[in-house]
C-alpha cells in the first residue's frame, strides 16, 4: 500500500488571490480562522453574539482566561459561540490550487512551486477529496521496508521502480528468478542457476543448477558404493570403474545372492504384516458390522422368565420373551443385500448368550423371503425350543414358527424362507418389523467331574 506523507502547507500558501482571505482572518492572531494542519477540513467559523469571529485555537485560549469577546469585550461562554454559516459558505468556495503543486519540502520556510507538480485549481470545498485522489502526491517508495529511502510522487513511481530503486525486483532473463536490481549483475556473473561452470571432478562444462545432480549420477570421476553394498561390498571407488568392479568376484553373484536373500526376507517380512493387518481388519469389519446392527435396531420389552424345572436342567432363569424391534425397514433392504446379515443385540438365559441372525432380502438363493436364525454362543450343548413371529398390522396374519433344536456348536438355526419381503403384505407397517421372541432351554447337558 502506498504511504501518503503529510505536506506542511498553510490557506495562505495555496491560495489564489491572497485580498481574499481578508475576511476571515483572526481578530487576535490574524491567521486564517480555519485549521489548514487538521487532517480533516473543519469549515466552522465561530463568532460571538455581535459577530466578531476568532479562530478555535484562540477562542479557547481567551475563553480559559476570561469569558468575554476580545474584540467588543461581551461576556461570552463557550456553549454561547455560534457558527457564521454566511462565512463559512463563503470559505467554501475560495480557489485555491493543489499543495502537491510545491516540491515536497519548503525553502526558507516558504513552499516552493515545482513545474512537475498538480497543476489542478479547484474550490476549497473540493480539495479534501482531490488530495485522496491526487496523482501528484509524494509518497514513500513502495521498496522502503528494502531501505529505499527516495519520497517521490505517485505518478512516478512506475518510472521509479523499472529505472532507478536499486532495491526493485527485476527477473533475471537467464533463468526468471526476481533479483534486487543493485544484485542483479553479481547474480548474473555468478549466481545464476544457468551459469556454466566447471565440475571439479571431471573438468566437464556443466550448468551451475544441474552440478549436484551431475555430481550425483554423471560424474566419471566421483566416489561411489557398489551396487551391491547391502549384500556386503563394501568397496568404493570411481564411477567410471563401476562396470571392471562388478565384473569381479565371479560378477558379484555371492553379493547379488545376498540381496536377493534380503529382499525375500523383507517380502516374508510384508506378506506376515499384511496377513495380520488382513485379520485384524476382518475382525474389525465383524465388530463394526455388530454395532451397526445394534444401534440400527433395539430389542424392547426383553425379560427372562423363571418357570419350575424342566427335564434335566433343573429350576431357574431358562425362559425367555421379547421383541426385536427393527427400524427403517427400506433402508435395511437397501444396505443389507442377498446373504449380508443384520444381527440382534445378544440376550441372555441364565449363563448362555443366544442372538437373531436375520437376513432382510434372503440367504444364499432364496430370493423375496427373510432369511430367519437363532444362534447361540457355544458354552454346552443346549436342548432349546423356541419360537420367532412376526407381527401383522392385523393381529390376525401374525407368522409364528417354532422349533426344537439341540444346539451342539455355534451353528444357527432356522428357515430360510420365512416371510416375503413385500411392503404391501402388513408386516412392515411404519417402515418397521416387530419380531417376538420366547425360548425355553429344556435340557442343559452340564459336564460333572468328581
Amino acid at each position: 500500500m502506498d504511504k501518503k506523507i503529510n505536506l506542511d502547507y498553510l490557506i495562505d500558501d495555496i491560495i489564489v488571490n491572497s485580498d481574499d482571505l481578508t475576511p476571515f482572518q483572526c481578530q487576535i492572531c490574524f491567521n486564517s480562522v480555519i485549521d489548514f494542519k487538521k487532517e480533516t477540513l473543519s469549515f466552522d467559523v465561530l463568532q460571538c453574539r455581535n459577530g466578531h469571529i476568532s479562530c478555535h485555537e484562540c477562542w479557547n485560549r481567551q475563553l480559559s482566561i476570561k469569558q468575554e469577546c476580545p474584540s467588543c469585550k461581551v461576556k461570552t461562554l463557550p456553549s454561547e459561540l455560534s457558527r457564521n454559516i454566511f462565512l463559512e459558505n463563503a470559505f467554501r468556495a475560495l480557489k485555491v490550487i493543489c499543495p502537491n503543486k510545491f516540491k515536497e519540502s519548503k525553502f526558507q520556510g516558504e513552499a516552493v512551486h515545482c513545474e512537475n507538480g498538480c497543476p489542478e485549481i479547484l474550490k476549497v470545498e473540493l480539495l479534501e477529496h482531490h488530495l485522496k485522489e491526487c496523482q501528484y502526491q509524494f509518497i514513500k517508495c513502495p521498496n522502503n521496508s528494502n531501505k529505499c529511502k527516495y519520497i517521490i510522487r505517485k505518478n512516478q513511481i512506475e518510472h521509479h521502480n523499472q529505472s532507478v530503486c536499486d532495491y526493485s525486483l527485476i527477473q533475471c532473463e537467464k533463468c526468471s528468478e526476481l533479483i534486487e536490481r543493485k544484485k542483479l549483475n553479481k547474480h548474473i556473473e555468478s549466481e545464476c542457476d544457468t551459469l556454466m561452470i566447471t565440475c571439479s571432478k571431471c573438468s566437464a562444462s556443466i550448468g551451475k543448477k544441474l552440478m549436484n545432480h551431475h555430481l550425483e549420477t554423471d560424474c566419471p570421476m566421483e566416489e561411489i558404493s557398489c551396487l551391491y553394498k547391502a549384500g556386503g561390498c563394501n568397496k568404493r571407488f570411481l564411477r567410471s570403474q563401476l562396470s571392471q568392479h562388478l565384473s569381479e568376484n565371479n560378477n558379484h553373484i555371492f553379493y547379488i545372492q545376498n540381496v536377493m536373500d534380503l529382499h525375500k526376507l523383507q517380502l516374508d517380512e510384508c506378506n506376515q504384516d499384511y496377513r495380520k493387518l488382513e485379520k485384524q481388519n476382518r475382525d474389525l469389519e465383524k465388530r463394526l458390522f455388530y454395532l451397526e446392527s445394534t444401534v440400527n435396531s433395539t430389542v424392547i420389552n426383553s425379560k427372562p422368565h423363571e418357570c419350575g424345572g424342566g427335564g434335566g436342567g433343573g429350576s431357574g432363569n431358562n425362559v425367555y420373551k421379547g421383541k426385536w424391534v427393527i427400524n427403517n425397514w427400506d433402508r435395511k433392504l437397501r444396505e443389507y443385500p442377498i446373504s449380508k446379515s443384520l444381527n440382534s443385540p445378544f440376550f441372555q438365559i441364565g449363563s448362555s448368550k443366544f442372538f437373531i441372525m436375520l437376513y432382510p432380502n434372503g440367504n444364499n438363493e432364496v430370493k423375496g423371503f427373510l432369511s430367519i436364525f437363532l444362534y447361540k454362543i457355544y458354552d454346552r450343548p443346549s436342548l432349546v425350543k423356541y419360537s420367532l413371529e412376526a407381527k401383522n398390522i392385523d393381529p390376525t396374519k401374525n407368522y409364528k414358527n417354532t422349533h426344537t433344536n439341540n444346539f451342539i456348536n455355534n451353528n444357527g438355526n432356522g428357515w430360510f424362507k420365512w416371510i416375503e419381503n413385500k411392503s404391501q403384505n402388513g408386516f412392515f407397517s411404519n417402515n418397521s418389523l416387530t419380531i417376538s421372541i420366547s425360548i425355553k432351554i429344556i435340557q442343559d447337558h452340564s459336564l460333572v467331574t468328581e
